[in-house]
């Protein structure tokens, strides 16, 4: 066999992994199309108690991104915006940013595992004494959830910062 033709073969192979890596990602990703309404508890500062907060998401998906995008509301008066904003490459790496915080938008990279994207968030601004934090975003169907968790100082503990859970 000539080296073109094994080039050709090889290109090939490689083109159908990612072709077949991409479905799964699209197929993972359309969980997340619809409606959800649910809630849980957000902190405002780690050494502070949790706010019970009812939120309303829309989300949309291709085959490589996903959009969320809605409204937490806490004591029925203080309202806040929240979603992502996610893409996901050939390589199955996730990237794009997160909305909710009272500093600004925070970029997000990470990966699948399972029925879990796991997050590395940067924010624009010190939370708790430093720029990074993990989130977790889970759908196994029938809705999602999403947590954020952060130090309560840099080299502390780790804290619950945010946890919703979203159903259709």
């Amino acid at each position: 066999m000539n080296v073109s033709r094994l080039a050709l073969i090889a290109a090939f192979v490689v083109a159908a992994g990612s072709a077949h890596a991409q479905s799964a990602e699209g197929d993972f990703l359309k969980r997340f199309n619809g409606s959800f309404a649910g809630g849980g508890g957000v902190r405002t500062a780690a050494d502070g108690s949790p706010w019970n907060v009812k939120c309303k998401v829309n989300g949309a998906s291709t085959d490589s991104s996903v959009k969320i995008d809605g409204n937490c509301t806490a004591a029925a008066v203080v309202t806040r915006r929240i979603g992502a904003d996610l893409t996901v490459d050939s390589s199955g790496r996730y990237t794009g940013t997160y909305i909710g915080s009272k500093i600004g938008p925070a970029a997000l990279s990470g990966r699948r595992q399972g029925d879990t994207i796991v997050l590395d968030v940067t924010w624009p601004k010190p939370v708790n004494g430093d720029t990074k934090a993990k989130m977790t975003i889970s759908n196994t169907g029938s809705g999602f959830s999403f947590a954020v968790d952060d130090l309560d100082k840099p080299g502390g503990k780790p804290v619950r910062m945010s946890d919703i859970r979203l159903t259709r």
